[in-house]
């Protein structure tokens, strides 16, 4: 599977919001920024799951905004149930989404997020791992994990902020670990020693 194999679509959420697709199986929902493009590590995703990735963009509205109408359009593709990716700006989105009381979550990925953590966040009621790279100077890791304290917290090694395209194989395998297993995950059923 090439990166190629990620259909562009626009989802019917009233203004025709752009995303992603590939994939089969269990569906994983990722909001990134990068106008949304997918990355190696979605590719390896996509390869056990069906992948969306929608943008954070300037037309996706605020962070409450863009979880409403990423929400609506998941629902318009008559998804029912799906995990979740927030990756750098599209952090916030996600939470919100996740907290939305209609939406159907498993579980929840944080991937070095760039934006403020918003209080409400600490009602979070579904697994959340936060995945950060040992090469990330920012402090907004350290944020997040103190407004959320219940958290799974993971270090990427040799990565910066752009983990799915630095250390796209560790970012696949830990975060479909986390889906499949939620609070397991951190006992692996396959080696992880390629990914130190």
């Amino acid at each position: 599977m090439t990166e190629k194999t990620f259909a562009r679509r626009w989802a019917d959420d009233g203004r025709g919001l752009p995303y992603c697709e590939a994939g089969s199986g269990k569906t994983i929902v990722a909001i990134t920024g990068d106008r949304g493009l997918p990355k190696r590590a979605h590719v390896l995703l996509a390869e056990r799951r069906r992948v969306i990735v929608f943008a954070m963009t300037a037309e996706a509205g605020s962070s409450q905004e863009a979880a409403r109408r990423i929400g609506t359009a998941v629902a318009a593709l008559g998804i029912e149930r799906f995990d979740l990716m927030g990756e750098g700006v599209g952090a916030a989105a996600a939470m919100w989404l996740a907290l939305a009381p209609e939406a159907e979550i498993g579980c929840v990925v944080l991937v070095a997020p760039d934006d403020l953590p918003d209080e409400a966040f600490r009602e979070i009621k579904r697994p959340v791992l936060l995945l950060s790279g040992t090469k990330d100077q920012s402090a907004a890791c350290d944020r997040w994990r103190a407004l959320l304290p219940a958290c799974h917290f993971m270090f990427v090694y040799d990565a910066g902020r752009d983990l799915g395209a630095e250390r796209p194989e560790a970012f696949a395998f830990i975060a479909q670990e986390f889906f499949e297993r939620r609070d397991l995950f951190l006992v692996s059923r396959e080696s992880g020693i390629v990914f130190p």
